[in-house]
């Protein structure tokens, strides 16, 4: 194979523009779900600090000529979120490229971008792997993520968003957990007055769920009874939302508000991005890929959940 100029010319001018384009072409050609489930957002800074805020409560009388009462915002419990970098290389060596081998450094660009992928998918699904754990993964007020006994800051008392008895998703279950959905208080002690939630499932419960949400009838019964789940006050229908491979306990499941509502976050300090170099006393070019980013829940607001039975 021919090629003018040196190799590392030969790098950086015509094949680390393919490589580039391969990783990216496969990159982007898969769904982050943490942006479907978490919410998002970028940073310029080492650290952010996210906080629970309580709004004011509610109104009173007012007689003729008294003046209007006043209340304020109360700060809740704050976390503090720092950004780590993560990356990764792949080789190209002078030899690979004379021998025509191209195929095999397309193959590792596409690896590569898969690493990166699965790192992230991995990271972001933490969040309810671990939804039960306290620890490490602890909420701002010392609860798991999904707990019976959340502090309400202003409201003083506790609220739970997890379901009272541990049990697998059927009907009975997917009923009592959109129930509690609609009782959940919020730390004014107001009803949460969340949109219609998804649930999250793992792969194992890919065809429970779409047979429980999907079905024109209810799945446990064989009585000509409509599936609740598919009507809605608002003329919506409960909808599935399935982790596939990355949700680890098969029998947890979640009810999740839209990712705005709630208060998990996945924070980009540095979006994924690719860097190059090479190395002449071994005659290699190596692509990297990196990026810096953190993940976690500051609250428990829009989610709700069980590990299952």
């Amino acid at each position: 194979m021919q090629f003018r100029g040196q190799f590392q010319d030969f790098f950086f001018e015509t094949m680390l523009p393919a490589v580039n384009a391969k990783i990216w072409q496969n990159f982007r050609s898969k769904k982050f779900m943490a942006k479907m489930v978490l919410s998002s957002d970028t940073t310029n800074r080492s650290i952010e600090q996210y906080s629970q805020m309580a709004g004011v409560g509610l109104p009173s009388s007012v007689e003729e000529g008294e003046d209007t009462p006043t209340d304020y915002f109360v700060q809740g419990f704050n976390k503090t979120f720092r950004p780590v970098k993560y990356g990764l290389g792949i080789p190209a060596s002078q030899e690979l490229v004379e021998d025509d081998k191209f195929g095999i450094i397309s193959k590792r660009a596409q690896a590569l971008s898969n690493s990166i992928y699965q790192a992230r998918e991995i990271q972001a699904a933490s969040v309810f792997n671990n939804a039960f754990s306290t620890g490490a993964y602890a909420l701002p007020d010392t609860k798991a993520l999904c707990a019976s006994d959340h502090p309400l800051i202003k409201a003083g008392g506790t609220q739970s968003n997890l379901l009272s008895v541990a049990a697998d998703l059927d009907v009975t279950s997917l009923e009592l957990g959109l129930t509690d959905w609609e009782l959940i208080k919020t730390h004014e002690g107001f009803f949460q007055m969340l949109p219609t939630p998804r649930v999250l499932v793992a792969s194992q419960n890919r065809w429970n769920v779409a047979e429980l949400l999907k079905s024109q009838m209810r799945s446990d019964t064989a009585n000509h009874t409509i599936n609740a789940f598919k009507y809605t006050e608002t003329g919506g229908t409960v909808e599935p939302l399935i982790w596939a491979g990355f949700l680890t306990d098969p029998d947890a499941w979640f009810l999740v508000a839209p990712p705005d509502e709630t208060e998990t976050l996945w924070l980009d300090r540095k979006a994924p991005y690719t860097k190059s170099d090479y190395v002449e006393k071994n005659e290699t070019g190596v692509v990297y890929m990196r990026y810096r980013a953190t993940v976690g829940a500051y609250g428990w607001r829009g989610v709700y959940g069980t590990p299952g039975a």
